[in-house]
């Protein structure tokens, strides 16, 4: 129970963020074909069967499923999806409901999230970034690559403050928020390549970078339907928006560097959100949400992608599967809030 609660409020935590960039971000001109060969691909990606589950879809349920046979790398803890159609409305009016923010904020709430602009001076967007409690800032100066993702320069430059010195908690922050701004200007310049791996205490390396570019990959079938879009998102580069948000998980401030796109037409949207960069609970994040065509309808589908190092070993498939079903579930929940806001 205790795992269950815990992977929920860090699967919930990680999923705020893209909502807010389809808001915000310029449009752009999104081009769909066939609504229902992309349906069919999107179906076989979550591991469905389209002839056993297009009635279920067709009859109005919310279809979800987490996709075991996505899941390429051990720390991958979640790969999961969710669709439904929505009939006898305006496509344009389906893609503003999806885009509403009261849509996701009925499901999520977020305690700070700002737009961010990369620059030499990004750092006061983190200047009043959360730490930790007085009583373990001692701990993550002395040991700061066992609290948070860091990379080995990164620790140090925190395990080089001297913790007799007035305002340990101030300095702690500064250093923090230079960390941040600059992995936000690698990547807004390098993309995904750019992304420096969390080195732990015991020396292993976790590569988010090769966690993305898994991610990207499997999802070549939206490509066809949306070009270049996830291309664009990997690249980083003005083309992308990006954010910062904090989310407490389990009593911890988590603090979240994403890049977001989305893509805009008359009867289709894509949104997609690239988490690089999560100080704790999480290694990286991927998740696209989208409105397509479909026959007479619209179809509403969301996918995820989770990694984190933190489910492997013994018991790690049990694990996953209670994280796969959540996120699965809160996706679908997502899906049926932008159904509700129509029919009202």
């Amino acid at each position: 129970m205790l795992f269950r609660m815990r992977i929920y409020r860090i699967l919930r935590c990680a999923l705020l963020a893209l909502p807010f960039a389809l808001l915000a971000a310029p449009y752009a001109s999104g081009q769909v074909g066939d609504g229902t060969r992309f349906t069919g691909e999107l179906m076989r990606y979550l591991g469905l069967d389209p002839t056993k589950r297009l009635p279920e879809l067709e009859k109005g349920a919310v279809v979800h499923n987490g996709v075991p046979s996505q899941e390429k790398l051990a720390g991958e803890i979640v790969a999961a999806g969710a669709m439904l159609l929505v009939r006898g409305k305006e496509a344009s009016a389906v893609v503003d409901a999806f885009l509403h923010s009261e849509t996701f904020l009925v499901v999520h709430q977020v305690k700070r999230y700002q737009a961010l602009r990369p620059g030499a001076s990004d750092g006061p967007a983190f200047a009043e970034l959360p730490l930790p409690d007085s009583k373990r800032i001692d701990e993550l100066v002395k040991a700061p690559r066992r609290s948070l993702n860091l990379s080995v320069a990164e620790g140090d430059r925190l395990a080089r403050l001297d913790p007799a010195a007035p305002d340990l908690a101030g300095r702690a922050r500064a250093v923090l928020a230079e960390i941040l701004g600059a992995r936000l200007r690698t990547y807004a310049a390098r993309g995904v390549p750019g992304v420096d791996p969390y080195v732990r205490e015991n020396g292993q390396v976790v590569d988010p970078r090769v966690e993305l570019r898994s991610a990207l990959a499997s999802l070549s079938f939206v490509r066809d339907a949306f070009p270049s879009v996830l291309e664009q998102l990997a690249a980083g580069g003005p083309e992308c928006s990006y954010y910062w948000m904090e989310r407490s998980v389990e009593g911890e401030q988590v603090l979240v560097l994403s890049a977001e796109l989305r893509t805009r037409g008359a009867a289709s949207a894509l949104g997609a959100d690239l988490h690089f960069y999560a100080s704790s609970q999480y290694n990286s994040m991927l998740t696209l949400v989208g409105v397509i065509p479909y026959a007479d309808a619209s179809l509403v589908f969301a996918v995820n992608h989770t990694f984190t190092d933190q489910v492997t070993g013994m018991g790690s498939s049990v694990r996953r599967s209670i994280g796969r079903n959540l996120v699965a579930s809160q996706l679908a929940r997502q899906l049926e809030e932008t159904r509700n806001r129509l029919n009202r």
